[in-house]
């Protein structure tokens, strides 16, 4: 079978544009067969059907790299069918792959975690879903001085050791580590994580400008939720936001108003811009829920006012969906839709290496959304979400 698309404000990120084009997509495949004007697609055969997208955007699947848990599933205790559930949650807003966040635990636990949601990924796998990309572990080695929610009695110093007794068995899970690179042994750890294939981030940490700097040298490529849980800027000593902000690295940021203020967000777009910009959720279960008490890996949060906080009222993940993080940074910032759009496709799935996705191109999987834009407010409905070319979502 294969799915026309046809009518489609197509947002192309890379070029930074929108084209009226048709898709028409192999659906037995899940792959992007032709892009093209109207009009100029193959001909359509008795097995195609239609999909009108007249007024409606299209553009590569949403990808984050950051998400605790959502719509009452915790990632650090779910079974596959709750990972399935939190999966379905966030397809509503346009999110197609995500990286299962967990936070600081026990080495145990956290072995256990990675165990289950190896066994969701195979399971999913096995039915042609491909949501769950794998998992970002968020911790244990961060910094006691800039912890946040992450519970003091089980940060480690960093150990390679340690890593492998993670790792070991579970090969290809494990995609991203958050870690701080001054604590001892850290430069060490961020050179045998990068051996081992993972994509290195730092994050809840203290380093000095120069300290972040020789870490970005070993190979670290992204910072994680940028101003939040590191060392503040300082005139003196610029720290790892100083560093984040100058050197060529990603960064990711939560764009939900709560965590930065939406000029800081504005200054972070004008000094990465489009292309290192990478909006993450640290959506944790509370998201697409109310408020209450609800589980982040071993810590009770307490979410009021759409707010998540700990015990010591730090803020604890946020609530926020991708679709709402990019209309927030059109509004804060001054993106254009295709900018935006950049910043949840094409970064995020260069910097994992996903050539497959990130764009609306022949060959690519074809995992899109389409959506509408309200051209005064920006804000953004999902009308339809589609993984490996067959919708999941429809509203």
């Amino acid at each position: 079978m294969r799915l026309r698309i046809v009518n489609a404000r197509v947002v192309h990120p890379a070029a930074g544009r929108i084209e009226l084009e048709d898709v028409l997509v192999n659906v037995e495949k899940g792959t992007i067969e032709a892009v093209g004007p109207p009009g100029a697609l193959p001909p359509p055969d008795a097995r195609d059907e239609t999909l009108d997208a007249r007024g409606l955007h299209l553009a590569p699947g949403f990808l984050d790299l950051q998400v605790n848990g959502g719509f009452g599933v915790d990632f650090a205790r779910a079974a596959p069918d709750d990972v399935a559930r939190a999966l379905r949650g966030f397809a509503a807003h346009g999110t197609t792959g995500l990286l299962a966040t967990l936070i600081t635990a026990p080495l145990p636990a956290l072995r256990a975690a990675l165990e289950r949601l190896h066994e969701a990924q195979t399971q999913a796998q096995g039915q042609g879903q491909s949501g769950l990309l794998g998992a970002h572990l968020e911790g244990p080695f961060l910094s006691p001085a800039r912890r946040g929610t992450h519970p003091l009695e089980h940060l480690k110093e960093p150990d390679v050791q340690a890593l492998d007794g993670l790792l070991a068995g579970l090969e290809g899970v494990v995609k991203l580590i958050t870690l701080a690179p001054e604590l001892p042994h850290g430069l060490r750890l961020i050179e045998a994580a990068r051996g081992r294939g993972l994509v290195v981030s730092l994050g809840h940490s203290d380093a000095t400008h120069a300290q972040a700097i020789d870490a970005f040298r070993r190979g670290a490529a992204l910072v994680t939720h940028l101003f939040n849980a590191m060392r503040p800027f300082h005139h003196r000593e610029p720290g790892l936001t100083g560093a984040a902000l100058l050197e060529p690295v990603s960064v990711g940021l939560i764009v939900d108003g709560v965590h930065v203020h939406p000029k800081a967000v504005e200054l972070v777009w004008r000094l990465k811009g489009p292309e290192r910009l990478i909006l993450i959720t640290d959506a944790m279960s509370a998201t697409g829920m109310g408020d209450g008490l609800y589980p982040l890996g071993e810590v009770e949060v307490r979410v009021e006012g759409g707010v998540a906080r700990n015990a010591e009222g730090a803020l604890a993940g946020s609530l926020l969906t991708l679709d709402r993080a990019l209309s927030n940074l059109m509004r804060f910032a001054g993106a254009s839709l295709p900018e935006a759009v950049r910043t949840v496709t094409l970064n995020p799935a260069r910097l994992l290496g996903l050539d497959d996705r990130g764009a609306v191109r022949a060959g690519r999987r074809a995992d899109l959304v389409l959506f509408e834009v309200d051209g005064a407010t920006h804000d953004l409905r999902v009308r339809y979400t589609l993984q490996g070319g067959r919708v999941i979502h429809e509203r």
